[in-house]
């Protein structure tokens, strides 16, 4: 199911669509400025045109022992599920919904109709800025390197640590001074997850221009499709 859809081109559509806005408006700051929340937003907006549910801030579906209450799971920040309307199928709120119902004649729904996690695709998501503004004043980011590199490991092992997830993307959106730089760049960072162990199958990435502002010229979204670890 998800082999046919082009995340990294759907997501720079959309972000397409805000820096024309921004354009318009002549405005001072570009998307480049923006925090790392409000871009997740932007990146949820545009996959919704996939048609597919799009869900934020998702638990990981395994649960480690420790892991027996909602605040101590970590969470994904995005999953796609088949149908629209669909939650991820979760554990811990099935065993709330069947103690719920115990002593009911007409037991409620406990999420049978919600997507096995194993169907879902989940996404993790870095922004990184070539250039950032660093206390209000644009350069060049010092932290580059160790941000982009860190993401792309980090990420990849996280979703290749969950035997529940059949299907896990790691989503860099790159802001860069040229395309040259960015596919340079990204393709170290991949390099040396893969030096390090982490189980990465196929990597796609897309580019689309955005206004030099503070030094980027191009935004990238690359996917690095995660193997199995």
């Amino acid at each position: 199911m998800w082999q046919g859809v082009d995340i990294p081109r759907v997501v720079l559509d959309g972000l397409a669509q805000d820096e024309d806005q921004l354009l318009a408006e002549q405005a001072v700051a570009g998307l480049d400025a923006r925090d790392e929340v409000s871009l997740h937003a932007a990146i949820a907006g545009a996959l919704e045109t996939t048609g597919f549910g799009v869900l934020r801030e998702v638990p990981f579906p395994s649960l480690s022992p420790e892991q027996k209450r909602d605040p101590q799971r970590k969470r994904c920040d995005i999953v796609l599920t088949p149908r629209q309307g669909q939650r991820v199928q979760d554990a811990i709120r099935g065993r709330r919904a069947r103690a719920a119902a115990e002593g009911l004649l007409f037991a409620p729904d406990t999420g049978d109709v919600d997507a096995p996690p194993e169907d879902c695709l989940w996404l993790e998501i870095k922004c990184v800025g070539q250039f950032t503004y660093t206390q209000g004043v644009p350069g060049p980011n010092r932290s580059y390197t160790a941000e982009l590199t860190g993401a792309v490991r980090r990420d990849v092992a996280k979703l290749s640590g969950d035997p529940l997830i059949r299907h896990g993307v790691a989503l860099v959106l790159l802001f860069s001074e040229s395309r040259e730089v960015a596919e340079h760049d990204l393709g170290i960072a991949g390099n040396r997850a893969l030096d390090r162990g982490v189980p990465i199958k196929a990597v796609q990435m897309e580019h689309a221009p955005i206004a030099d502002r503070i030094g980027n010229r191009l935004m990238t979204a690359a996917v690095f499709e995660v193997g199995q670890g």
